[in-house]
Protein backbone atom coordinates (compact mmCIF):
# COMPACT_ATOMS: atom_id res chain seq x y z
CA UNK A 1 0.00 0.00 0.00
CA UNK A 2 0.97 3.21 -0.93
CA UNK A 3 -0.03 6.65 0.72
CA UNK A 4 -0.82 9.67 -2.24
CA UNK A 5 -2.84 12.62 -2.61
CA UNK A 6 -5.16 11.95 -5.78
CA UNK A 7 -7.61 13.97 -7.98
CA UNK A 8 -11.41 11.98 -6.63
CA UNK A 9 -15.21 12.89 -7.50
CA UNK A 10 -17.89 11.71 -5.61
CA UNK A 11 -21.21 10.32 -6.86
CA UNK A 12 -24.30 8.61 -5.68
CA UNK A 13 -25.04 4.93 -6.06
CA UNK A 14 -25.50 3.68 -8.26
CA UNK A 15 -23.60 5.05 -10.34
CA UNK A 16 -20.46 5.57 -8.62
CA UNK A 17 -20.66 1.56 -8.72
CA UNK A 18 -21.94 1.20 -12.74
CA UNK A 19 -18.01 2.59 -13.45
CA UNK A 20 -16.50 -0.41 -12.07
CA UNK A 21 -19.40 -2.98 -13.07
CA UNK A 22 -18.85 -1.94 -16.70
CA UNK A 23 -21.80 0.33 -17.64
CA UNK A 24 -20.44 3.42 -17.82
CA UNK A 25 -17.10 4.64 -19.29
CA UNK A 26 -18.17 8.47 -18.80
CA UNK A 27 -19.43 10.57 -16.11
CA UNK A 28 -21.79 13.14 -17.71
CA UNK A 29 -21.56 16.89 -16.00
CA UNK A 30 -23.25 19.96 -16.41
CA UNK A 31 -19.52 21.59 -16.18
CA UNK A 32 -16.45 21.22 -17.50
CA UNK A 33 -12.98 20.21 -16.19
CA UNK A 34 -9.72 20.99 -17.56
CA UNK A 35 -7.80 18.46 -15.52
CA UNK A 36 -6.99 15.37 -17.16
CA UNK A 37 -5.17 11.94 -15.29
CA UNK A 38 -5.37 9.51 -12.30
CA UNK A 39 -9.09 10.23 -10.58
CA UNK A 40 -10.84 8.13 -7.58
CA UNK A 41 -14.73 7.32 -8.11
CA UNK A 42 -15.99 7.63 -4.72
CA UNK A 43 -19.43 6.14 -3.85
CA UNK A 44 -21.60 9.07 -1.32
CA UNK A 45 -23.01 7.66 1.61
CA UNK A 46 -26.22 9.18 0.98
CA UNK A 47 -29.34 6.37 0.18
CA UNK A 48 -32.87 6.47 -1.08
CA UNK A 49 -35.19 4.51 -2.34
CA UNK A 50 -34.99 6.31 -5.90
CA UNK A 51 -31.56 5.20 -5.78
CA UNK A 52 -32.52 1.77 -5.25
CA UNK A 53 -34.69 1.26 -7.47
CA UNK A 54 -32.51 2.61 -10.11
CA UNK A 55 -29.77 0.02 -9.28
CA UNK A 56 -32.20 -2.28 -9.39
CA UNK A 57 -33.56 -1.25 -13.26
CA UNK A 58 -29.74 -1.18 -14.64
CA UNK A 59 -29.35 -4.92 -12.84
CA UNK A 60 -32.51 -6.27 -14.39
CA UNK A 61 -31.63 -4.63 -17.76
CA UNK A 62 -28.61 -5.49 -17.97
CA UNK A 63 -27.86 -8.21 -16.06
CA UNK A 64 -26.70 -10.13 -19.08
CA UNK A 65 -23.93 -8.41 -19.84
CA UNK A 66 -23.02 -7.98 -15.84
CA UNK A 67 -23.04 -12.07 -14.89
CA UNK A 68 -20.97 -13.27 -17.37
CA UNK A 69 -18.37 -10.99 -15.49
CA UNK A 70 -17.51 -10.76 -12.02
CA UNK A 71 -18.86 -7.42 -12.09
CA UNK A 72 -22.18 -7.79 -10.90
CA UNK A 73 -23.27 -6.00 -7.43
CA UNK A 74 -26.35 -6.61 -5.29
CA UNK A 75 -27.80 -3.46 -4.04
CA UNK A 76 -26.94 -4.82 -0.13
CA UNK A 77 -23.34 -5.21 -1.14
CA UNK A 78 -22.66 -1.50 -2.53
CA UNK A 79 -19.59 0.16 -0.67
CA UNK A 80 -21.32 3.34 0.53
CA UNK A 81 -18.80 6.19 1.47
CA UNK A 82 -16.05 4.20 -0.31
CA UNK A 83 -13.59 4.62 -3.13
CA UNK A 84 -14.62 2.06 -5.47
CA UNK A 85 -12.59 2.35 -8.61
CA UNK A 86 -9.54 4.34 -10.02
CA UNK A 87 -9.75 5.98 -13.63
CA UNK A 88 -7.70 7.70 -15.65
CA UNK A 89 -9.80 10.56 -16.73
CA UNK A 90 -9.09 11.71 -20.59
CA UNK A 91 -11.14 14.00 -21.64
CA UNK A 92 -13.87 16.49 -21.46
CA UNK A 93 -15.94 16.19 -24.52
CA UNK A 94 -19.01 18.82 -24.74
CA UNK A 95 -22.13 17.18 -25.67
CA UNK A 96 -23.48 17.38 -29.22
CA UNK A 97 -26.32 15.59 -31.05
CA UNK A 98 -23.76 13.54 -33.30
CA UNK A 99 -21.80 12.58 -30.12
CA UNK A 100 -24.77 11.62 -28.40
CA UNK A 101 -26.42 9.58 -31.11
CA UNK A 102 -22.37 7.84 -30.89
CA UNK A 103 -23.20 6.44 -27.67
CA UNK A 104 -23.84 3.04 -26.53
CA UNK A 105 -27.57 2.31 -24.76
CA UNK A 106 -25.46 1.06 -21.62
CA UNK A 107 -23.72 5.19 -21.82
CA UNK A 108 -27.49 6.98 -22.44
CA UNK A 109 -29.36 5.36 -19.48
CA UNK A 110 -26.37 5.89 -16.90
CA UNK A 111 -25.71 9.45 -17.80
CA UNK A 112 -27.73 12.79 -18.41
CA UNK A 113 -26.46 12.90 -22.19
CA UNK A 114 -28.32 16.56 -23.00
CA UNK A 115 -26.93 19.02 -25.75
CA UNK A 116 -24.54 21.32 -23.84
CA UNK A 117 -23.15 18.98 -20.99
CA UNK A 118 -19.90 17.28 -20.29
CA UNK A 119 -19.12 14.03 -20.54
CA UNK A 120 -15.89 13.10 -19.20
CA UNK A 121 -14.18 10.21 -20.74
CA UNK A 122 -12.56 7.37 -18.26
CA UNK A 123 -10.08 5.46 -19.09
CA UNK A 124 -8.15 2.39 -18.02
CA UNK A 125 -11.01 1.43 -15.10
CA UNK A 126 -9.54 -0.50 -11.95
CA UNK A 127 -11.84 -1.56 -9.15
CA UNK A 128 -10.16 -0.84 -5.73
CA UNK A 129 -10.87 -4.46 -3.40
CA UNK A 130 -12.30 -4.02 -0.81
CA UNK A 131 -13.35 -0.48 -1.39
CA UNK A 132 -11.59 2.24 0.89
CA UNK A 133 -13.45 4.07 3.38
CA UNK A 134 -13.14 8.26 2.36
CA UNK A 135 -15.28 11.41 2.94
CA UNK A 136 -16.23 12.68 0.41
CA UNK A 137 -16.77 16.31 -0.87
CA UNK A 138 -18.72 18.07 -3.87
CA UNK A 139 -16.74 19.09 -7.71
CA UNK A 140 -13.11 17.78 -7.91
CA UNK A 141 -11.22 17.37 -4.54
CA UNK A 142 -7.85 15.79 -3.11
CA UNK A 143 -8.12 12.59 -1.41
CA UNK A 144 -5.76 11.21 0.93
CA UNK A 145 -5.61 7.62 -0.14
CA UNK A 146 -3.64 4.14 0.29
CA UNK A 147 -3.91 2.76 -2.67
CA UNK A 148 -2.83 -1.16 -3.58
CA UNK A 149 0.10 -1.54 -5.53
CA UNK A 150 -0.83 -3.14 -8.00
CA UNK A 151 -4.51 -2.31 -9.49
CA UNK A 152 -5.71 -4.31 -12.35
CA UNK A 153 -8.24 -2.90 -15.17
CA UNK A 154 -11.66 -4.91 -14.94
CA UNK A 155 -12.39 -4.87 -19.03
CA UNK A 156 -10.82 -3.10 -21.63
CA UNK A 157 -11.82 0.86 -22.10
CA UNK A 158 -13.32 1.30 -25.86
CA UNK A 159 -14.61 4.94 -27.32
CA UNK A 160 -14.49 4.27 -30.70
Amino acid sequence: MTTTIIKAISLHLPWASLIPMGLKKYETRSWATSYTGPLLICAAKKTSREQKLYHQYFLNKYQQLLTDTDNYIEWDDLPFGCAVALVDLTACIRMTPAFISEQPQTELDTGDWRVGRFAWQLDNIRRIVPAISITGKQGLFDAEVELPQKLEPIFATSHE
